[in-house]
């Protein structure tokens, strides 16, 4: 009976991990898509409106998207307390702290803080072509992920499930 229960508990921790590995291959894709809507929602801000960014954060902290909230919150928690930053360093490091919890992986955080270049420093015409750039750049690394999650996540699973019966074997 031992035997048996430690079977299971092995079995059913091989393959959480596989399944684990898995969705954090989904989050990445899903917090791709999520930047992807708030950038261009920060685009057709600066082109339609000529909303100032610190607006646009404002309007990006309601947003239903719980990955942009949590970013967005986070940005305008940090304008509010540390004023004499600027917006890209403050832009930057949020994301570069954010990454894990929202699922963004370390490409499409590093192509995000390239964003910091933009925002808030030229006009609205420079500002739109750098987000276009950094919209393609995402897309391209959302795309990349999501073939990621197609080809590596069944693996991911499957390699788990199959650890959990060989080590099964090997102990029984």
């Amino acid at each position: 009976m031992l035997k048996l229960i430690g079977s299971v508990m092995v079995f059913g921790s091989c393959a959480a991990l596989g399944l684990s590995a898995r969705q954090n291959l989904r989050r990445r894709v899903a917090a791709a898509d999520a930047m992807l809507l708030a950038l261009g929602l920060i685009r057709s801000e600066i082109s339609g409106r000529r909303t100032p960014m610190p607006e646009i954060v404002g309007l990006l902290t309601e947003n239903e998207q719980p990955i942009v909230r949590k970013v967005f919150r986070t940005l305008q928690r940090r304008l509010r307390e540390q004023n004499g930053l600027s917006l890209g360093y403050l832009w930057r490091s949020t994301l570069r702290d954010c990454r894990a919890q929202v699922g963004l992986g370390t490409q499409e955080c590093d192509i995000l803080c390239d964003a910091a270049n933009y925002l808030g420093r030229y006009d609205a015409d420079e500002q739109l072509t750098g987000l276009s750039q950094v919209e393609r750049r995402l897309a391209a690394s959302r795309e990349a992920a999501q073939e990621d999650l197609a080809n590596r996540g069944n693996l991911y699973r499957t390699c788990g499930i199959a650890l959990g019966l060989l080590v099964i074997l090997v102990l029984i």
